[in-house]
């Protein structure tokens, strides 16, 4: 392959891959060796996408990075897209065999897979065609050991790339092809057990998301509280609640107005009062019947107003306690407010101290993925010195709501499913919600009465679910390292005996200098033979 020339620098990896013949220590009867010396590297393009004739119809499986995600760790057989002869003709992509190990080298670095037949793949990857001397599965399996560190052969720090410099200095420690395959076949056999077991438990946290959006239905439905109900007598009906709700929300905003009327040195206006709007009450067209008692409110009714936050110029680090910061939007996404998601501001910067975050305060991020706009969290003891970004929303409720039961009716699918069917924008990456659509946010109203025990009964299912999902979470991270091990394992040469049979790699290293001597030049990486 042309272009630079291969880097003189050493970046020592893992286990059995290096950028450089790194002084590493090797297994009996395994040695370092340039991994082009053993395998033809290879690149990849992506045709034009201005010319529709290159993929229309196209038979040619092309390899892109969502194929890399998708197969990590496999044999790919069929992509998502295809490319036609004419595109494959009229761009720097090559046709692949059947064996050709990919390594995803920018964009997202650490994807490696096996064609499983004759391929294509995009400039992302490099790739390398391997001779009989280098089991195709043998090198994916080395380059995965290296894990998240293979990003260390690489530069940049936001977007990392691994530059053909480095790619021309791959070195691999390799064993006799032999070993090499009785390695592929017992990681094989490993990893198909535990790729069940983690299966096993990625369905059952599925599984528990769905239990949890189904306990927070029953709970706004009111059939986690069927019972309850059935043993009380009359109690006061969600209408009269929702009049006391109304009357007091006019209240604060009259007093509120005297406090600017007051602040101003001036005197209220004749008729001040009447410039006071009225929430719009909710479209009950439709929507279904409500359990005896209970009555439908928009989220406008039930709040006092709604406090948007700043945009600010931040710093790359996080706050420290004596400095302010800003939330980012990820500090809400996930129903708990995590406080560590926050950027420092610039010491300099102008804020208003009154958009500091409060426990108890309830937050609402209006720009966020199609799935997570309109997430809703619930802050318990936080940290000062936080504030409101841009992204975010501060929901001020009436005094006389339950925050507990209405964070419970914000975090179920009914409020979920408006707000994102709400949400504005052109990229499934980024949506928004406007103030005025969330306070349009339908939600059932039961009586004030029953508004503590349907925090009670949620509150009791959830904790079981969380307990549940820190035990899969602790199983699949206790995966991950097993899996890990077991990579250690096979790159140190302890995975599986060595059969003193087996012709040492030192007497491939000999044939392979042998050759690089030849005066003839006659070997080539894509004839040569290795027998042991």
């Amino acid at each position: 392959m042309s272009g630079r020339p291969p880097t003189t620098s050493i970046i020592p990896g893992r286990y059995a891959i290096s950028v450089g013949k790194a002084e590493m220590p090797t297994p009996p009867g395994w040695r370092w060796m340039l991994l082009t010396d053993i395998a033809r590297l290879e690149t990849g393009h992506t045709p034009s996408r201005t010319h529709p004739e290159y993929w229309d119809d196209g038979d040619i499986a092309w390899i892109g990075i969502k194929d890399a995600r998708l197969h990590h760790g496999k044999t790919i057989h069929d992509t998502i897209q295809q490319v036609t002869q004419l595109g494959i003709e009229n761009s720097a992509a090559r046709r692949l065999p059947a064996g050709t190990v990919c390594l995803s080298r920018t964009a997202s670095v650490g994807y490696v897979l096996v064609m499983g037949r004759e391929m294509a793949t995009s400039q992302d990857f490099v790739n390398w065609v391997c001779t009989d001397c280098l089991a195709p599965e043998f090198l994916m399996y080395a380059l995965i050991a290296e894990g998240e560190d293979i990003r260390n052969f690489g530069k940049g720090t936001t977007h990392t790339t691994i530059y053909f410099p480095e790619v021309k200095a791959f070195h691999i420690c390799v064993p006799p092809v032999n070993e090499q395959r009785r390695i592929v076949t017992k990681l094989k056999e490993l990893f198909s057990d535990l790729d069940a077991g983690v299966a096993a438990l990625e369905r059952a946290k599925a599984n528990l998301k769905r239990y949890r959006a189904a306990v927070l239905k029953a709970a706004v439905e009111g059939k986690l509280t069927e019972a309850w109900r059935a043993e009380q007598g009359d109690t006061e009906p969600a209408s009269k609640l929702l009049e006391r709700i109304l009357t007091e929300r006019r209240r604060k905003w009259e007093t509120d107005q005297l406090v600017k009327f007051a602040a101003a040195k001036k005197e209220p206006p004749k008729n001040w009062k009447e410039k006071y709007v009225e929430p719009t009450p909710p479209d009950t067209t439709g929507l279904p019947e409500l359990p005896e008692g209970w009555c439908w409110a928009s989220l406008g009714q039930l709040l006092h107003g709604i406090e948007a936050g700043k945009s600010f110029e931040c710093l790359t680090r996080p706050a420290e306690l004596d400095e302010w910061g800003v939330v980012k939007v990820s500090a809400m996404t996930w129903g708990t407010f995590l406080e560590e998601e926050q950027k420092a501001i610039p010491p300099k910067a102008a804020f208003d101290p009154s958009d500091e975050i409060k426990p108890n305060d309830m937050l609402l991020s209006r720009s966020n993925t199609t799935q997570l706009v309109g997430a809703t969290v619930l802050v318990g003891n936080c940290r000062p010195r936080l504030l409101l970004s841009d992204k975010s929303l501060r929901l001020r409720a009436s005094k006389i709501v339950n925050l507990l039961w209405l964070h419970t009716a914000m975090s179920s699918s009914l409020a979920r499913s408006q707000l994102s069917a709400m949400a504005t924008g052109t990229s499934d990456s980024m949506r928004n919600v406007s103030q005025d659509k969330i306070k349009s946010v339908i939600l059932p109203l039961p009586p004030i009465a029953e508004h503590q025990c349907i925090v009670d009964e949620t509150s009791e299912r959830l904790s079981q679910i969380d307990a549940s999902d820190a035990a899969i979470n602790h199983g699949l991270r206790r995966a991950a390292r097993l899996r890990q091990s077991i990579l250690k394992q096979a790159f140190k040469g302890k995975l599986v005996p060595q059969d003193p049979t087996d012709e040492p790699a030192s007497v491939l290293l000999e044939r392979l200098r042998a050759r690089r001597t030849d005066a003839n030049g006659t070997a080539s990486v894509r004839k040569r033979s290795c027998r042991f």
